[in-house]
Order: structure tokens, then sequence, then C-alpha cells
């Protein structure tokens, strides 16, 4: 009953299963993270491996460069927000690790009008920059997809990883930040290769 009770209490203060507390000693702390951090170079790797394997694609069209690292933050920015929703519910008790499948429900409809609503605002400044229709199809069409994955991984991950007796505030992080980049890359890329021949030398 005591140790419940010692639980509920961290969980109330927002400490999803209070698995790391500051007071803890800093070389446990530092090997609780740098676990994590760790296997995201590897998936860094892969997201890198991306790029080169569309190299010609970026080589012939510039402008993407500009646009990598406004779609994998944007989609970012969105799944961390669907993160701080999920571990908040999990400290209060709103949400269970159990209930995957609705959360991600839930957060598959915020996702495809936040994404729809970015994807055309990315896509118009592509427009107005560079006058290319197609170009403001590709970066947004990324955008729009690569946020509704991001949310969808956002509000489950936790779940999941609490689920699994993990702690979900040092995961959740690396696990969304290099799968959403890793994607978002990908889904440009890949657009501008099927569109190659319409956007020219941008």
């Amino acid at each position: 009953m005591a140790e419940q009770a010692s639980t509920e209490h961290l969980e109330s203060q927002g400490i999803v299963g209070g698995e790391e507390l500051r007071t803890m000693p800093l070389l446990e702390r530092a090997k609780n993270r740098l676990s994590w951090l760790s296997i995201n170079i590897l998936l860094n790797m892969i997201a890198a491996s991306v790029i080169a394997f569309h190299q010609d694609t970026l080589t012939s069209v510039i402008a993407l460069a500009v646009f990598l690292p406004i779609i994998s933050d944007m989609s970012g920015c969105s799944g961390n927000q669907a993160v701080a929703v999920s571990m908040r519910e999990l400290s209060i008790g709103a949400v269970k690790s159990g209930e995957v499948i609705r959360v991600w429900l839930q957060e598959i409809g915020v996702g495809v009008i936040n994404g729809l609503a970015l994807g055309l605002l990315i896509g118009l400044a592509a427009f107005l920059w560079k006058g290319s229709l197609m170009l403001g199809i590709v970066v947004g069409g990324a955008l729009a997809v690569n946020t509704v994955v991001a949310v969808s991984l956002g509000g489950t991950v936790p779940l999941l990883l609490k689920h699994r007796g993990i702690d979900p505030a040092l995961a959740s992080g690396p696990i969304l930040t290099t799968v959403t980049d890793m994607v978002g890359f990908f889904l440009a890329l890949t657009f501008a290769s099927m569109a190659i021949s319409q956007l020219g030398n941008l």
C-alpha cells in the first residue's frame, strides 16, 4: 500500500511511473538517458541514408534542401504536442497504457486537420518563393502526411512504452524525433522524385 501511494504521488506530480528523479545519482540518470540517445544515433543514420539514397533528386531540386528541416521540425513539434497530452493523461489517470487504439484514432483526426492546414501554408510559401505549383504540392503533401504520422506516434508511443515498463519521459522524444525526420525526408524526396520532370532545376 505504501508503494502504491508513493507511485500515485509521483504520478500526481507529473512524474510518470517515477522512473527518474533529479535526486537520483548523477551517473544513473545519465546512463538512463544515454541508453536512448545512443539508439537515436542508429536511427539518425537511417534517416541520413534516406537523404543519401535520394541525393540525385536533391541535387536536381536544391530548393528542397530549404524545406526538409522545416518539414521535420514542424512534424516534430506536432508530435511533441501529442506526447505531452499522453504523458499528462497518463500521469492523472485519464488514459491507461492499454488504450492505444482509442488514443490513436483521436490523434488521427487532429493530425489530418492540422496536417492539411500546415501543408497548405508551407505549400503556399514554396509556391510564392519559387513560383512552382508542383514544389508547393510536394512539400505541402509531405508535411501534411508526416504530421499525421507524427501525432500518431506522439500519442501512442508513451502508452506503448509505459505498457512495456519503459520510462516514456526518456524514450518518447528520441523515438519521435528520429522517426518523424526519417519519414519526412522520405516523403518529400519520394514525392519530388515522382514529379522530377515537372520540378525542373529549382
